[in-house]
């Protein structure tokens, strides 16, 4: 994963540093924004299979050798729910390495977190996880205690948590309200598994393009 990042910033940014963590120095953010605002190849693939518009955005390509006789041209796409090339780090899910031979799919082995857009997500889930239908429901059958905030991407069997994987976060009920601030993020979640990219609520999505859109 740590190759494919390098490779990816490191042509974005035409820099000689090499980024070895998930989060974005400062200055690469400004080299990566300037490079999003100035790309000259913008093809946008959307992705029909996902239940909320997804889409692909094309990043200047680049091709890498699979063999010593032979290369692959490889494509990176900058993965975003909006359909206007993204100004803002922060508005990538992340990125995805494609070679021309396969279909174009969000797979862990292809797929680079953006740790800026995994804390978007998070603060989005804690400022409106009290108001979401599906948060609420809980309520119901649950006064007190602690209840997660799951992944729909695979929903749980009735009366079953969910695997760590597909557990955003959790959070305290007291007197049967919602405590916001109790809110813990679950280190095991993983934005893309083998199952495919991370679902919210319809709700939540709604709130999530809604702040990416107003950066």
């Amino acid at each position: 994963m740590f190759a494919t990042r390098n490779s990816i910033i490191s042509h974005l940014c035409r820099s000689t540093k090499t980024v070895t963590h998930t989060a974005f120095p400062s200055t690469a953010h400004l080299l990566l924004r300037r490079q999003f605002t100035t790309a000259p190849e913008r093809r946008l693939v959307r992705d029909t299979a996902y239940p909320f518009p997804l889409y692909y955005h094309l990043l200047p390509s680049s091709t890498t050798s699979s063999s010593t006789t032979t290369s692959t041209p490889v494509s990176s796409y900058a993965l975003s729910f909006l359909p206007t090339f993204p100004q803002h780090t922060r508005q990538v899910v992340g990125y995805i390495s494609h070679s021309d031979s396969e279909d174009l799919l969000v797979k862990p082995n292809k797929f680079t977190e953006n740790e800026a857009f995994n804390n978007v997500l998070h603060t989005v889930i804690q400022q409106n996880l009290a108001d979401d239908p599906m948060v609420q429901s809980v309520l119901q059958q649950q006064l007190e205690g602690w209840t997660h905030i799951a992944d729909y991407r695979n929903p749980a069997p009735y009366g079953r948590i969910p695997l760590p994987e597909d557990i955003f976060g959790s959070v305290q009920i007291v007197d049967g309200v919602i405590q916001p601030d109790s809110y813990q993020r679950m280190p095991t979640h993983r934005i893309v598994s083998s199952l495919g990219l991370f679902q919210l609520s319809d709700y939540l999505h709604e709130r999530l393009v809604h702040h990416l859109k107003n950066m």
